[in-house]
């Protein structure tokens, strides 16, 4: 499965408040790691490798953020204030287990 397939899953993105295709390639590319020869990203021969952990976070938080600037409509059926609640436990839950990588030169 292709990485965008996988943050798409981990982020439910196309579930209110939605996310775009762009954010999402938006938060991979921010979330990109040297692979595993040690190439960094903008190395014109590097495989592409991400910290998935750190995007869902991140789009977590796109989500949390859209939630927070929504009213409540007494006939919605959802309570904002939830829906924000919930999203920032997801932002937590994949910022807990993001990778740490240290360069030692």
């Amino acid at each position: 499965m292709e990485p965008l397939d996988k943050l798409k899953l981990m982020t439910a993105w196309d579930t209110e408040p939605a996310l775009t295709e762009a954010e999402l390639e938006e938060a991979l590319t921010g979330a990109a790691l040297e692979d595993a020869k040690g190439l960094a990203p903008l190395h014109e021969e590097w495989t592409p490798t991400y910290d998935l952990n750190a995007a869902a976070a991140a789009s977590w938080l796109i989500k949390a953020a859209r939630a927070a600037a929504t009213v409540d409509e007494p006939t919605a059926g959802v309570v904002t204030s939830k829906v924000f609640d919930n999203c920032r436990a997801m932002a937590r839950i994949y910022a807990a287990k993001r990778k740490v990588t240290v360069n030692v030169r």
